[in-house]
């Protein structure tokens, strides 16, 4: 063999060992590759059914507490209704007279209600007002639906004091 032949052969047998060693390497490359696609496919299905996992727990505990905001809202409007309809005036007009109190009874105001009724509104109509307005402000309405139905309940009237209140008192 000459020597030019030799030089050839051992270029094309570097070039041949060099191609092999480069296919070796891009499927090693593509070997890690796959493993990592794999192990961030699992991480990301891991993380989605925690989060969601997470968020259902969130959700169930909200419905909770909405719902026993809702219990707490309907006895008090049961409280608000029967304070109301105890403070507004009797229809029966009492005998005239100076009577005694039962022993042991409390004594009754002395001092008449506010103009217009309970809290400012004509027969106990803030107490309602607020009553429904929480109710709302629980169930998620936003502040112009909350004012829309309390202006088609009880007529137009400036709430913004009412709203403010009642909306810093439920979170959101």
């Amino acid at each position: 063999m000459s020597p030019a032949k030799d030089a050839e052969q051992l270029a094309s047998e570097a070039a041949d060992a060099v191609r092999g060693i480069l296919a070796q390497a891009e499927e090693k490359a593509a070997e890690i590759i796959r493993e990592a696609e794999a192990k961030a496919a699992s991480v990301r299905d891991m993380a989605e059914a925690e989060a969601a996992s997470i968020r259902e727990r969130g959700e169930n505990e909200a419905r909770a507490q909405i719902e026993a905001a809702k219990r707490a809202l309907d006895e008090l409007g049961g409280s608000l209704a029967a304070a109301a309809s105890s403070a507004l005036p009797k229809s029966d007009p009492e005998p005239a007279g100076p009577q005694e109190d039962p022993v042991g009874a409390p004594e009754a105001p002395t001092s008449p209600p506010a103009e217009g009724g309970l809290s400012g509104g004509a027969n106990g109509d803030d107490a309602g007002e607020r009553l429904v307005a929480m109710k709302l402000a629980v169930e998620g309405k936003d502040r112009a639906s909350i004012e829309a139905e309390l202006t088609e309940k009880f007529g137009s009237a400036d709430r913004s004091a009412l709203l403010d209140d009642v909306l810093s008192r439920v979170p959101r």
